[in-house]
């Protein structure tokens, strides 16, 4: 018998085997980062993301107080919210599936939702421009700067801030 089979592995082989598990995560950084970066700033053929929804933004400037206090009166005002996403979903594709087919209504129940929605998106302009009305004319200036900077950050790949507001 060889004597040199009984011997316990050498030291280098826990060596290679950390070093292979930090370059495999090291590669995996690196993958993890370019889909990123991909997925961000819009892929290998640079096609830019879509300006942000109006409203979005609209609310998402808003200092932190005025945020609060137009959630605030948004709740007190609160109108029928109808169904929830999902349940609103699981409704329409079971009048998809019905047979035969009802177009009436999914017509009906289609603009059931859309005139919550509206009803919603009403009631949410009128709470921001009471809001607005109550701001000084400083603080409506420095919103409407924010807006702007946001609509900037948009085209610029979603750069930081130049000034933060609470």
């Amino acid at each position: 018998m060889n004597m040199q089979q009984d011997k316990p592995a050498p030291r280098r082989r826990l060596w290679l085997r950390i070093l292979l598990g930090a370059s495999l995560a090291l590669n995996l950084l690196v993958v993890g980062l370019a889909v990123g970066a991909a997925l961000r700033f819009g892929g290998p053929d640079g096609a830019r993301r879509p300006p942000p929804v109006l409203g979005a933004m609209l609310y998402r400037e808003l200092p932190r107080e005025e945020r609060k206090a137009v959630r605030r009166e948004m709740r007190e005002r609160s109108v029928d919210p109808g169904p929830g996403r999902k349940a609103a979903t699981r409704e329409v594709a079971a009048l998809i599936r019905k047979s035969p087919f009802d177009t009436a209504a999914l017509e009906m129940l289609l603009q059931e939702q859309f005139e919550r929605r509206e009803t919603w998106q009403a009631m949410a302009n009128t709470v921001l421009i009471e809001q607005l009305g109550r701001m000084s004319d400083d603080a409506r200036q420095a919103y409407a700067d924010r807006l702007e900077d946001a609509l900037e950050r948009s085209r610029d790949h979603g750069r930081k801030r130049k000034d933060k507001h609470q």
